[in-house]
């Protein structure tokens, strides 16, 4: 066998099926430590094993696969979706996902990011800003439910009231493990920016210290509010953003590019990019952009925010 081998595994909560390229694919292993590390042994030495992201399930695979020293891969399932039709993928089935995946490690190895086991430290982070947001997002459902009903206003209140609190006591922890943590100093600077509070703060922490970055488009690229281009002959269309990086951290920045609005300043940003034609959602877009840039170099500088960047016109903050 050689010692490049290129391996798919489709996996679950409790099982993974792994496959070689225009090999059969192997048997069903169980998804656990003693599972993963039989499984292991049978390998040869520097695999390339890319799986696509599912949630928690892929996690601890990824992370013994990455120990015993094979080069690990955490794909976007979108893109193993779109390779599957792209290579006229008839059918699905584990067997034939983790074929897919093992041809599309093979082809594309060297653009792919090798996954990066979380610390511990950011193995909790992660944890409170997942609870956060679940728990954030269950809570508009329900007002929007009960809002559409109209019944129960009561009931809603109690609920609401016990996600109050709840979603005090994460942010709370949230703010102390972003102040005590290792991160704590970019923590506190972070939150010397407008619009950036302690939840955006905590978000931008993890992202920004989650993988090495080469560089400010890196970051941007990262979150997806890098601007794509829509071009083909001579045509020239409309710019989108690409919205390849993790929705949450983009929410995220949206709203502090909405807080912005309303902090000193603020205002006469958004007045002098409405003036020049943009709607309000490319406005917030483009200020979350700008945020996030700047929230880059209070990163890398290790300094606090200038407030001189946030002026109108200054050639820095209005840099593409």
């Amino acid at each position: 066998m050689s010692d490049s081998l290129e391996i798919g595994l489709d996996v679950d909560s409790k099982e993974f099926v792994p496959a070689v390229v225009d090999c059969k694919a192997g048997d069903r292993i169980p998804n656990t430590k003693a599972g993963i590390a039989k499984w292991l042994k049978t390998l040869p030495p520097r695999c390339q094993v890319g799986m696509e992201a599912t949630g928690r399930h892929h996690e601890l695979v990824a992370r013994m696969a990455g120990q015993a020293g094979h080069r690990v891969y955490v794909i976007n399932p979108r893109l193993i979706k779109n390779y599957a039709k792209a290579t006229g993928a008839r059918g699905k089935t584990d067997a034939m996902d983790a074929q897919v995946i093992a041809r599309y490690v093979k082809k594309e190895s060297d653009r792919l990011r090798e996954y990066v086991p979380r610390s511990d430290e950011q193995q909790q982070m992660h944890d409170l800003l997942r609870k956060r947001q679940t728990l954030v997002e269950t809570r508009a459902r329900l007002e929007q439910s009960f809002e559409v009903t109209k019944s129960a206003p009561g009931e809603l209140a109690d609920i609401l009231q016990a996600m109050a609190s709840t979603l005090s006591e994460l942010e709370s922890q949230l703010q102390q493990l972003g102040r005590d943590g290792e991160h704590g100093a970019l923590y506190k600077r972070l939150l010397t920016i407008p619009g950036i509070g302690p939840a955006v703060a905590a978000h931008l922490v993890y992202y920004m210290t989650r993988w090495p970055l080469a560089n400010a488009n890196a970051w941007i690229a990262c979150t997806g509010l890098d601007p794509r281009p829509n071009e083909s002959g001579g045509r020239t269309g409309r710019r989108r953003l690409s919205k390849q990086g993790a929705p949450v951290l983009r929410q995220m920045l949206y709203m502090a590019a909405m807080g912005l609005k309303r902090c000193r300043g603020g205002q006469p940003l958004y007045d002098d990019l409405s003036g020049r034609g943009h709607s309000s959602t490319a406005v917030f877009n483009i200020l979350a952009r700008k945020l996030a840039r700047i929230a880059w170099g209070v990163f890398k500088s290790g300094k606090d925010f200038d407030p001189a960047l946030l002026k109108v016109g200054q050639a820095r903050f209005l840099q593409a």
